[in-house]
């Protein structure tokens, strides 16, 4: 017995039941006759999950008929798109989606078992080839294979690019070039590409596009080049609080972005020593490519170390881990979107349960005061909060004294209000 699960595989599984549930909405579940009742409990339960706040039901008699009713005049976003982000994908769906056609991509014919081997000794992965064979057949009904028989056996390869003509490729390709302008490092080479061809950024626009960030890309391609060579980088680096520069010669390791503020930072290594640093782009004025350094290898061992005890991009002033805990109240009835934000939010903190109502926080970090700021988003729920960090700490409660102080009458509060 197959064991019920909410994603699909296929969409034409679910297709007849959605429409049948919302274009007529009068069958019951003896009516639904092209497959077991085993098979509508589960679409119906797959569809009470996606359309919860759709979906009614009429009683007659003994027999219920469930149907969806939406008003479209009311709707933002069309709730049937739900079905399709449902679909689910395994692994070797991924896997093959993309290695089969960078294989292929040589025009070389292939037998499944000499792709299965290449696979493994190019890609490092095993799999059995009735699973390649299935997604070989998959991609020729695309039309991105080609199947051919030698002898008694076939052979695989690619269908090699598709003729369009200039006046109808130029569209889609400048539609694709205006996305990455305005959404990849470098973007200034889409733009220059767009003037080339005369044309405009007609189709997107960004909810938060970092305009400053094509002024630190000439620096940043010198680093992506270091960290590609394994190679050091002297660069020149001015303070953000006064006008003197230093010239500090690091192996640069990683790029790290903040998704609050749109930063850009480089992690480093430092020559000579076992110390990382971070600096932020904005702030480096060159960057001049060295030779390779010896050390790079440690360097990087030593970020996979501690990455999983940073928070943003501070390392700390001591490199010793610093713990916060604080304990959060919700309504676990109607604010489950709470519970959800500190799991999606948390950064791989451990959230426990205490009490009904009440959560624990926990979170290792190098720099606990970067946390402070997405801790103190919860003001008003938090019922204690603690830190190995005392400094850390006594930060957090000046801050809510400050808050009280301006939004709360005077008297109208007390230190014993502390937890």
């Amino acid at each position: 017995m197959s064991e019920y699960k909410e994603l699909i595989r296929q969409f034409d599984k679910i297709r007849s039941y959605v429409r049948d549930f919302y274009i007529y909405g009068f069958k019951t579940r003896e009516e639904f006759r092209e497959k077991s009742g085993r098979t509508y409990d589960n679409q119906r339960r797959r569809m009470e999950s996606w359309f919860s706040g759709y979906m009614q039901a009429d009683q007659n008699g003994r027999k219920k008929s469930v149907f969806l009713t939406m008003d479209s005049s009311r709707m933002a976003v069309n709730p049937l798109y739900q079905a399709w982000k449902s679909k689910t994908f395994t692994d070797n769906d991924i896997i093959l989606r993309f290695f089969l056609p960078d294989l292929l991509a040589d025009g070389r014919f292939r037998s499944v078992e000499t792709i299965a081997d290449q696979l493994q000794e190019q890609y490092c992965c095993l799999i059995d080839t009735q699973t390649i064979r299935r997604k070989l057949a998959a991609c020729e009904r695309e039309g991105l294979v080609v199947r051919r028989k030698e002898g008694r056996q076939h052979l695989y390869g690619t269908a090699g690019c598709r003729s369009m003509p200039p006046d109808q490729l130029l569209e889609p390709l400048a539609r694709a070039v205006g996305f990455f302008q305005g959404a990849a490092p470098f973007g200034f080479i889409g733009s220059t590409v767009l003037d080339f061809w005369d044309r405009k950024n007609e189709y997107f626009r960004f909810r938060s596009d970092y305009l400053v960030h094509t002024l630190e890309d000439e620096v940043l391609l010198a680093l992506l080049t270091a960290m590609e060579g394994q190679a050091g980088v002297l660069m020149t680096v001015k303070s953000t609080r006064g006008r003197r520069a230093r010239d500090v010669t690091v192996t640069p390791l990683k790029i790290l972005i903040s998704t609050q503020t749109g930063r850009r930072y480089v992690c480093a290594g430092q020559q000579g020593s076992h110390r990382l640093s971070t600096f932020r782009l904005d702030t480096i004025q060159n960057a001049v490519v060295l030779e390779p350094d010896p050390d790079y290898e440690n360097h990087m061992k030593h970020y996979q170390d501690i990455f999983p005890r940073m928070w943003g991009v501070s390392l700390g002033d001591t490199r010793a881990a610093e713990t916060v805990s604080a304990q959060i109240c919700l309504d676990e009835k109607e604010e489950t979107h709470i519970l959800a934000r500190l799991d999606r939010e948390g950064r791989g903190g451990v959230l426990k349960r205490l009490e009904p109502g009440v959560y624990q926080y926990c979170r290792v970090c190098l720099d606990a005061a970067e946390l402070l700021p997405w801790i103190k988003s919860f003001t008003g729920r938090i019922r204690s909060f603690c830190c190995s960090n005392p400094a850390v700490e006594q930060r957090f409660w000046n801050d809510m004294d400050m808050m009280k102080a301006y939004y709360l009458p005077s008297g109208d509060y007390s230190d014993d209000e502390k937890p």
